[in-house]
């Protein structure tokens, strides 16, 4: 008699479960925070960009406790002046070895039609409270005539950038997880799932106006694949390939640390998806969709998200002609964790005709160890509805899978 499908998964993920909680470290290390004062001066209504280091003195790697939206003001005169600070593009961050050190950039909006000395007081969650004195200089004079220029040497007019520079311009500064990024394994057929997604910024619009959004132009791709890896030779049962071209527009940091709704920004996105096979088994789509995300509670500690997206289709469906009423023009996601924390994901949708009820539950956990010198989470994902591949968009499955998770 054939055991049952849940038994076998247990038995089957009895050893990983066991030593994930071997990984596992309790308690935390405390590391310290501080702002590295800026090494040149920034003009009125400019960016200012600092380095906040966080500093590791103890003899255990640590993971730094970043905030995920920071608050800024400047003191001038013993009065303060509140500015926009956000944090800038940069790689995921990762746990501080035993005496090291971790940096990341903060961009400051500065006032306009002001110069001179300042102190720069960041407020940055568990971080605490950072301070570093700055400069802004007044207007430059007048340019120079062309024949001034001429004589000038040509140093003065070419900055030399190395090639560490360079790489963190096309690599560091523009790369980026999009979707999540994870590896799971189950006991129903296909037995893995495994999805890899990046983002790279092809336009960066800095002038904005005066609310500084963040708005960014960004190519993306995902790749998701269902695997039949305890089948005869291993075969792919299903990979959906998804290059897309995406308008980004980042919400700034709210101003006062008390605010309890936090509009995050939206999305904008011409979206392709396909299998990569012809004939009967070719499954192909184009979108165009756009999603918002709003968040209730504290962005620092426990909150809820709440993300809807909806999407349209702009060509023909003549490979899969009943997807819409599988898949339909919509979905919600609805997200309560901690940035540092547990989180569980619900994300649902429903065909055209509100029917072919699909819902997805993912439960991440974060796993610091040893081994690995970032953090990783532990992934279980509930799937019962329709289409989990698009291969098979019309057959109802019902599956749990869990493993590991990169980017939740």
């Amino acid at each position: 008699m054939e055991e049952p499908s849940m038994h076998r998964f247990l038995l089957r993920f009895l050893p990983l479960l066991l030593l994930i909680a071997a990984m596992v470290r309790a308690g935390e290390v405390r590391l310290t925070y501080s702002v590295v004062p800026p090494a040149t001066a920034v003009g009125p209504g400019g960016v200012l960009q600092v380095q906040v280091a966080a500093l590791n003195g103890t003899t255990e790697e640590a993971l730094p406790a970043w905030p995920g939206a920071v608050a800024g003001a400047l003191i001038i005169d013993g009065r303060r002046e509140p500015v926009v600070v956000r944090w800038g593009a940069g790689p995921t961050p990762v746990a501080v070895l035993a005496g090291g050190f971790q940096l990341r950039t903060l961009e400051v909006a500065l006032p306009p039609r002001w110069s001179g000395s300042a102190i720069l007081e960041i407020e940055a969650g568990a971080a605490g409270i950072l301070r570093a004195g700055i400069v802004v200089t007044a207007p430059s004079s007048p340019a120079s005539s062309p024949a001034e220029v001429s004589q000038r040497p040509t140093t003065s007019l070419v900055r030399v950038k190395p090639a560490a520079a360079r790489l963190r311009r096309v690599f560091a500064d523009r790369l980026a997880p999009h979707e999540p990024i994870y590896f799971i394994y189950g006991p129903d057929d296909p037995t893995a799932k495994f999805q890899f997604s990046f983002k790279y910024k092809l336009l960066d619009f800095r002038d904005v106006g005066e609310q500084r959004m963040a708005r960014t132009l960004h190519f993306g791709f995902t790749q998701r694949s269902l695997w039949d890896i305890a089948g005869v030779s291993s075969p792919f049962y299903d990979t959906s390939y998804m290059p897309e071209l995406i308008y980004e527009s980042l919400a700034p940091a709210p101003e006062q640390r008390d605010t309890w709704v936090t509009w995050l920004g939206f999305q904008v996105a011409l979206k392709h998806e396909s299998n990569g096979r012809d004939g009967p088994m070719s499954r192909s789509l184009n979108t165009v969709y756009g999603r918002s995300a709003v968040a209730f509670g504290d962005l620092d500690s426990w909150h809820l998200l709440v993300a809807p997206e909806v999407f349209a289709y702009v060509s023909s469906l003549e490979d899969n002609p009943d997807l819409k009423d599988y898949r339909g023009y919509g979905r919600l996601t609805l997200l309560l964790g901690k940035n540092d924390g547990p989180s569980v994901s619900v994300t649902t949708w429903a065909g055209k005709k509100l029917n072919h009820g699909s819902v997805q539950v993912d439960l991440t956990l974060p796993i610091r160890t040893q081994l690995l010198n970032f953090e990783t989470y532990f992934l279980i994902q509930y799937f019962n509805g329709y289409g989990e591949s698009l291969r098979s968009y019309r057959e109802h499955s019902e599956t749990v899978r869990a493993g590991f998770s990169l980017v939740r």
